[in-house]
């Protein structure tokens, strides 16, 4: 029988996550197989994808309400590393992970899957596609990319075919 609460809000389920949390951590992994370690391993780094996700969504209503002014700070990194605490290298990983909510929508959904991409991986991939022009990340592309689709083999219909293929 499961007892969990479902969180009414999102306010509601913030406020239950570090909870959550110390539970995890007030345990004794040593006594556990390995196979149930390597599961709650596998299950931190899916969390720890979605919850990307939502740091960099967070961030991006934050800093798109100049909420870091109101805390006195110039920037969204000053307020990140004055108030919450984090090192200057952190906020600029949260920064990085702001960037991906903004401008790559399709790996900022697959980091709110939480599978299979992992943070690094999507800020990784963010870095090698930045490069891409506009006009080949146009939104027919990204769902038919999403879907599996062969763009080489198989063009999108609102667009042309990559030149030379």
């Amino acid at each position: 029988m499961c007892t969990a609460a479902v969180p009414a809000s999102a306010s509601e389920a913030l406020r239950m996550l570090p909870s959550l949390l110390r539970v995890l951590a007030g345990a004794d992994p040593a006594g556990q197989p390995a196979e149930v370690l390597a599961e709650g391993l596998r299950m931190l780094e899916q969390a720890d994808a979605v919850g990307a996700a939502v740091r960099g969504r967070y961030l991006e209503a934050f800093d798109a309400q100049d909420g870091h002014i109101a805390d006195g700070q110039r920037t969204a990194r000053t307020w990140l590393v004055h108030c919450t605490g984090v090192t200057k290298g952190q906020a600029a990983e949260h920064r990085a992970v702001q960037a991906v909510a903004r401008r790559h929508p399709v790996l900022a959904d697959a980091l709110a899957e939480g599978w299979p991409l992992t943070k690094s991986v999507a800020l990784q991939l963010a870095r090698w596609t930045r490069a891409i022009p506009g006009e080949y990340r146009r939104p027919g592309r990204r769902r038919s990319a999403r879907a599996g689709r062969d763009l080489r083999r198989d063009p999108v219909p609102d667009g042309p075919a990559r030149p030379g293929r």
